[in-house]
């Protein structure tokens, strides 16, 4: 992203309101100004095996996607680190109907993996095909993120590590 002078009344402008002036300029979305916005962020960010941006957390990976035949639908989409027992679609299933009822956002849902375990998904879709500013960028990246985090916490503490206890029978 670049940081310095704008051209938006042909004279060269320095300091913080040029700075500002970029930041809210609106352009394209972009594989490369989203990857800007992530380092922007000092997020830790990543590229998988099929050329996707993603971003890692401790308790999730995030990746980021632009979807459409445009590419102008900006996806946040987090998956959470563990995976649970088919046995337990049922309570998973209410838990995350609650929350999408209780919360704007993400969207939370649940994915039956090919293993048979449950992997639980929160996102976020923006379209922007009008165009983003970087400032907007980087804000609709942290809530995409931050919101799906908001998730994560919550299933850690309804099912929490259960190596990160003693066990009961320790002598």
């Amino acid at each position: 992203m670049a940081r310095t002078g704008a051209f938006g009344d042909g004279r060269r402008h320095t300091g913080r309101a040029a700075q500002d002036e970029v930041l809210d300029t609106v352009a394209p979305l972009t594989r490369a100004r989203v990857a800007d916005a992530l380092l922007e962020l000092e997020y830790p960010l990543f590229h998988d095996a099929n050329g996707d941006l993603g971003v890692l957390w401790s308790q999730a990976a995030f990746h980021v996607y632009l979807l459409g035949d445009d590419e102008s639908v900006l996806q946040v989409r987090g998956a959470w680190h563990r995976r649970l027992a088919l046995e337990r679609l049922g309570e998973v299933l209410a838990l995350l109907d609650a929350w999408n009822r209780d919360y704007m956002g993400p969207k939370c849902y649940v994915r039956v993996l090919d293993d048979g375990f449950l992997s639980v998904v929160a996102e976020t879709s923006t379209p922007l095909a009008a165009g983003v500013s970087d400032r907007q960028l980087m804000r609709l990246v942290e809530r995409g993120v931050g919101h799906g985090l908001r998730v994560m916490r919550a299933l850690e503490e309804r099912y929490p590590d259960p190596a990160a206890h003693a066990p009961r029978d320790v002598l």
